[in-house]
């Protein structure tokens, strides 16, 4: 079966839009990525498409889809990051960054472990779904299951010399995670 290209959604036409068409006739209307400010250098994949603007500064009908627009984690409406690590997730999730730069990020980072009490400095580990034991870590407060007793903050260049051959799991909820072989850590 031969690859269709997903069905072109026109962007809604704000108020702005209008002006700015209103005030340069005769061109294109160009939709950027929300997360790009349109005044700033556009990369051809942050632009999502174009709409043609005639004499009048009317914006035409047809929406002409940008073939090499990848949607940014905003367009995605990814939750706001609060972290370094979050935000590499986010954008490594959504095709701009390469899975490659996930480790020496793991390890610079600060990541939030289980605890089953303030003085507990044990690392631990979960078996998941299929019996595979992984340890799970949260890059913030926002992902750290509700059912842990507790956390404790712990560097990743530390947590990843005491994985014990087991893999990371970062945010093992949700809604991004990422799984990382320890022995890509080491």
């Amino acid at each position: 079966m031969p690859d269709t290209p997903p069905p072109v959604v026109s962007p809604e036409i704000t108020s702005r839009m209008r002006a700015s068409a209103m005030a340069n006739p005769n061109t294109w209307l160009y939709v950027i990525d929300p997360a790009f400010d349109a005044d700033a250098d556009i990369p051809p994949w942050g632009v999502v498409g174009v709409y043609r603007v005639d004499a009048a500064g009317e914006i035409g009908p047809t929406f002409r889809r940008n073939t090499e627009y990848r949607p940014s984690p905003t367009a995605l409406r990814m939750p706001a990051a609060s972290s370094g690590l979050e935000r590499l997730l986010q954008w490594i999730t959504s095709g701009h960054r390469a899975e490659a730069e996930l480790p020496a990020a793991v390890l610079r980072a600060r990541l939030l472990v289980y605890a089953t009490a303030p003085e507990d400095r044990s690392v631990t580990a979960f078996p998941d779904r299929s019996g595979r034991i992984m340890v799970p870590a949260c890059t913030s407060v926002a992902h750290v299951p509700a059912a842990w007793p507790g956390w404790r903050e712990v560097s990743g260049r530390e947590l990843a010399a005491r994985l014990g051959g087991h893999p990371l799991v970062i945010n093992p909820i949700g809604p991004i995670t990422a799984l990382l072989p320890a022995a890509a850590l080491g």
